[in-house]
């Protein structure tokens, strides 16, 4: 019989959580950095799961929000949607749900420095260990966790809410 890896399941009161510590982390490093007023200038989410916890944290830190978003297939990422040039000269705070390889936060700080973006400083809400490691995380998983966040949690079939299969 084979032995279920862990779930970690968080809930939306703990994701809230985990976003107060991030931003904390996020003010305190920007102080640290010396950054322009003590604060990173705009927040760019990766879609999807990052856009969540970017506008979460664009709210908390009253920031601007940008999104860029990206898509896997057969083995090729692309650019879907790409980050704007209102992001030229300004320090950023890239965010993802999840790091993992890092794959994604490469191909994203390489479209933000396309654009001109002054600095990044990647930040995710959970990172893989062992795996990329972000500038800021408020969590760590080992390869073996299996994460389920609030939002990916159910998805409505036929009108009715199921539980999503991990």
């Amino acid at each position: 019989m084979a032995i279920e890896p862990p779930r970690w399941q968080i809930s939306w009161s703990e994701f809230g959580e985990l976003c107060k510590r991030l931003a904390l982390d996020a003010h305190a490093l920007a102080h640290k950095l010396d950054l322009p007023g003590g604060r990173f200038e705009a927040v760019v989410g990766i879609a999807r799961g990052g856009a969540i916890v970017g506008t979460t944290l664009a709210f908390m830190l009253n920031y601007e929000y940008f999104p860029i978003r990206l898509a896997k297939r057969g083995g090729v990422v692309r650019v879907l949607v790409p980050p704007t040039r209102d992001l030229a000269d300004k320090h950023v705070l890239l965010v993802d749900d999840l790091s993992r390889t890092g794959e994604t936060f490469k191909i994203a700080l390489h479209e933000l420095r396309r654009v001109g973006a002054r600095s990044v400083t990647t930040c995710a809400l959970v990172r893989r260990e062992p795996g990329f490691r972000p500038d800021l995380c408020a969590r760590t998983a080992s390869a073996a966790d299996k994460v389920a966040f609030p939002w990916g949690r159910e998805v409505l079939v036929d009108g009715k809410f199921e539980l999503r299969k991990l």
